[in-house]
């Protein structure tokens, strides 16, 4: 049986710990859940569905740059069928919702590719919290046949390092589990460090929080880091992650004594230039190859408004 869309809808606001694309995708579901629903609606009716879903939705989650571009996708899809009726612009949105879909489907897997080759036999991998497209770059090595090893990070307040360590399981890699404190540890035994991206802009890319300071580690150390982001997760810095609010400190302490003040933060800013280069499906490019092309995009008026 379909998802119903308010049930998706509610999913998608209350996920707190999946990654861009797992949260993107469940997006995708939602447009294609309402565009269904509202069958019978007019033409005004399904825009103003659509408008409450990206307001919504952005606000629930924002920052992530797969949801921006998806809805400016869908947003300029809804302006620019002005005729033909309700039927007609239902059509449009469900051939647009799913090539954003495929386009970044085909994105992952080929980032995916360039990433395996950037794992050597034998090596030991660095990885933190839980990246479905670090996910399968490790895959896509572990198909070519390369036997290594990979060590990531409990990633906190949601230990999303331990789902992943159990996706890892289930492809018979051997990994080693650190808390976040002892990263240090890990890494002066890392070859290279892998990360995924929330989102990327010209001078900035946001991740799960634990990722400045890995990245400096990894410098510190001249261990190669790259991220893995695909051209869905490119956006201005004008439009990227506004300033983070605290969130629920009962996730990292339930009942703490009434002087302290819990701080809980998700993810972190980290300078574009720390770096070795970024995957992306055209290949492994340097952040000053891929600021131009941020620099060009064209967002909708409206989107630009819910983004305020």
């Amino acid at each position: 049986m379909a998802e119903n869309y308010q049930n998706i809808l509610n999913d998608i606001k209350g996920d707190r710990f999946s990654g861009a694309w797992v949260v993107a995708r469940k997006a995708i579901k939602c447009m294609e859940a309402l565009i269904k629903e509202t069958g019978g609606s007019s033409v005004e009716e399904l825009k103003q569905g659509i408008d409450k879903t990206a307001q919504e939705i952005l606000k629930a989650q924002p920052g992530m740059a797969q949801l921006t571009n998806f809805f400016n996708t869908v947003l300029d899809t809804a302006e620019s069928s002005e005729s033909g009726g309700a039927v007609v612009l239902r059509r449009k949105l469900s051939g647009e919702v799913r090539r954003f879909y495929e386009q970044c489907t085909g994105a992952v897997a080929r980032v995916a590719e360039f990433g395996a080759e950037l794992i050597d036999e034998d090596s030991q991998v660095f990885v933190h919290s839980n990246s479905s497209t670090i996910l399968e770059i490790i895959a896509n090595a572990c198909h070519a046949g390369k036997t290594f090893q990979v060590i990531l990070t409990e990633s906190r307040p949601g230990r999303e390092g331990q789902a992943f360590a159990i996706e890892l399981s289930k492809m018979g890699v051997a990994c080693s589990y650190f808390v976040d404190a002892t990263a240090a540890k890990g890494m002066e035994r890392a070859d290279v460090v892998l990360l995924g991206a929330d989102s990327l802009s010209e001078v900035l890319l946001v991740n799960k929080a634990g990722s400045k300071a890995i990245c400096l580690l990894a410098r510190e150390l001249v261990v190669p880091c790259y991220a893995a982001c695909e051209s869905s997760k490119f956006l201005p810095k004008a439009l990227g992650q506004r300033k983070e609010k605290p969130r629920d400190p009962d996730e990292v302490w339930a009942a703490p004594p009434e002087e302290v003040t819990v701080e809980n933060y998700y993810f972190d800013e980290i300078s574009a230039e720390l770096f070795t280069g970024v995957i992306t499906e055209e290949g492994v490019l340097t952040p000053d190859e891929i600021g131009s092309r941020i620099l060009s995009q064209k967002m909708n008026k409206r989107l630009l408004e819910m983004l305020k």
